[in-house]
C-alpha cells in the first residue's frame, strides 16, 4: 500500500483501512452526504482480496471514491439524475479498469450534480455544513476532505475538480487533456471533459497519475529554486474575495525568496470573453451529448438544465464560431505565457465556499486551464474570513503533470506554502 506517512492514510492492511473508513462514513456521512452508493460488503471483499495477493503497484489496497458519472459494472452509475436510478453499466470505464489492475479498492460512488452540470447535490462542506462543497464533483471533494477516503476521482469540464477541491481544502490534479482515459465516463462537453483526482497530499496524486496515464509522455519542470513562476493578472480578478486576493499576494511574496523568477503576467482584457465562450460551447456540446440521456420514460430534469441545454441548442452558427475563436485566443495566450514561465499561478477559486442556497460556486478561475487542456494542480493555502479553505493553482504546460505534483509536494513538505487542511474535528 502507499507510503502512509507521506499520504496521511492509515497504516495496516487494506481490510483494516477499509474497516476504519467505513466506521468513519457511518459516523459522519449522515451529515456530509458524500456518497451516492456504498456497499460495505463489496468494499471489504475487494480489500480482503488485495490482502491475499502480492502488491502490483503503489495503489495496491488503497480505497478510492468514484464520481457517479464514471461507469462501474459492479455498482450503480446514475449520473446524478433520477432518470437513471438503479442503472448498472455493462462494463467499467477505462479508468476503473486501470484502478482495478493496480490493485486499488473501489470503495463506492460519490455524489455528482445532475449530469455533472449545475443542480446541486445534497452534499455539504465538511468544514461548515451550511456551505457548499462545490460542484460538480461534490461528493469526491467532501469525502476526501472529511477523511472518509484517501483518494477520489472526479471530472472537470469548467472547474469541477479544482473548485470543489479548493472549497473543501484538499489537493487536486486536473491532468493534461486526454492524459487519463475518458472512455466510459459521461460526456458533457468533450472539448473540455477531463478526469481528475482528489487527495489530502499531492504525492498521492502522483501515484494516481502513474496508474491512469495513457502514455509516458513527460514534460520536465525545474524544481525550486530554479522555477520561473508567472502570476496571472486576469480581467476577472475583481471576482475574487478580498481574503482570497490578499492570500494570493502573500503567496507571491513568499515565493519570491524560493523561486528563480516570480513576475506578473497580464491577461489581455479581451480574454474576459472566454467565460461566456466556454459556457456557450459547453452548452452546445451538452445539448447533443445528453439528448439520449434525458429521453427516458420516467423522471424529470431540473428547469436549470432545461434552460442550459436550450441555450446550447439554440445558439447561432455565428455565436459558436465567435466562441471557438475566443477559445483559440485563450490557448494561444497560455502557450505564449509558458514560453516565458515554467508554471502559471492563480487562484483555484474566487474565495471561500458559498452557502448551500447560493449554488456550487464560480468556475471562472479554472476555465483557462480547462480551455487550454493544460494540467493544473490545486493546493490549499489556509482559510478565509469565515474559516473556510482557500486555495491556489499552478498551471503547467502539457504533460508536466508529474512535475506539478513534485512542486506541490515541495511547497507542502519543505516550505509550507501549501498546507494540508486539517480534518474538520482537528480544526475545532
Amino acid at each position: 500500500m502507499i507510503d502512509t506517512e507521506t499520504t496521511y492514510t492509515a497504516a495496516g492492511s487494506s481490510t483494516e483501512t477499509v474497516e476504519r473508513l467505513l466506521r468513519r462514513i457511518d459516523a459522519r456521512d449522515r451529515e456530509i452526504k458524500a456518497w451516492a452508493f456504498l456497499d460495505p460488503d463489496l468494499a471489504l471483499a475487494q480489500a480482503r482480496e488485495r490482502d491475499r495477493t502480492a502488491p502490483v503497484s503503489t495503489l495496491h489496497g488503497t480505497p478510492v471514491g468514484i464520481k457517479d458519472i464514471i461507469e462501474t459494472a459492479d455498482q450503480p452509475t446514475t449520473y446524478g439524475s433520477e432518470l437513471w436510478q438503479g442503472h448498472r453499466p455493462p462494463k467499467d470505464a477505462h479508468v476503473i479498469s486501470r484502478l482495478r489492475q493496480s490493485g486499488a479498492v473501489i470503495l463506492g460512488k460519490t455524489t455528482t450534480t445532475e449530469f455533472a452540470t449545475y443542480r446541486p447535490t445534497a452534499t455539504r462542506n465538511p468544514h461548515h455544513l451550511e456551505h457548499s462543497p462545490g460542484g460538480s464533483s461534490s461528493g469526491s471533494a467532501a469525502a476526501v476532505a472529511d477523511g472518509q477516503v484517501p483518494l477520489a476521482l472526479g471530472t472537470q469540464t469548467a472547474g469541477s475538480v479544482l473548485r470543489p477541491g479548493a472549497f473543501c481544502g484538499v489537493y487536486t490534479l486536473k491532468p493534461t487533456y486526454g492524459r487519463w482515459p475518458f472512455d466510459g465516463v459521461l460526456p458533457v462537453a468533450l472539448t473540455f471533459d477531463t478526469v481528475g483526482g482528489f487527495a489530502r497530499h499531492p504525492a498521492l496524486l502522483g501515484h494516481l497519475d502513474r496508474q491512469l496515464r495513457n502514455d509516458h509522455t513527460n514534460t520536465p519542470l525545474p524544481g525550486l529554486p530554479g522555477l520561473r513562476i508567472g502570476v496571472l493578472r486576469p480581467p476577472w480578478a475583481n471576482r475574487a474575495s478580498p481574503a482570497a486576493a490578499a492570500m494570493l499576494e502573500r503567496i507571491v511574496v513568499d515565493l519570491r525568496s524560493h523561486a528563480a523568477e516570480v513576475a506578473d503576467v497580464d491577461v489581455p482584457d479581451h480574454l474576459a470573453a472566454i467565460d461566456e465562450a466556454h459556457t456557450l460551447i459547453m452548452a452546445a456540446e451538452a445539448s447533443a451529448a445528453l439528448t439520449d440521456r434525458i429521453s427516458r420514460p420516467t423522471g424529470t430534469i431540473s428547469d436549470q438544465l432545461v434552460r442550459f441545454l436550450a441555450a446550447g441548442r439554440d445558439a447561432s452558427a455565428g455565436d459558436i464560431q465567435n466562441a471557438r475563436a475566443a477559445l483559440r485566443e485563450a490557448r494561444h495566450f497560455v502557450a505564449t505565457a509558458h514560453a516565458g514561465f515554467d508554471v502559471l499561478l492563480t487562484l483555484a477559486s474566487p474565495g471561500e465556499a458559498p452557502r448551500l442556497d447560493a449554488g456550487t460556486g464560480d468556475p471562472v478561475f479554472n476555465k483557462l486551464a480547462s480551455i487550454a487542456g493544460t494540467p493544473a494542480i490545486g493546493m490549499p493555502t489556509g482559510t478565509g474570513e469565515h474559516d473556510l479553505p482557500l486555495a491556489i493553482q499552478l498551471i503547467g504546460p502539457a504533460h508536466s503533470d508529474r512535475g506539478l505534483v513534485d512542486i506541490a509536494s515541495y511547497l507542502t513538505d519543505r516550505i509550507g506554502i501549501a498546507q494540508r487542511c486539517p480534518l474538520p474535528e482537528e480544526r475545532r
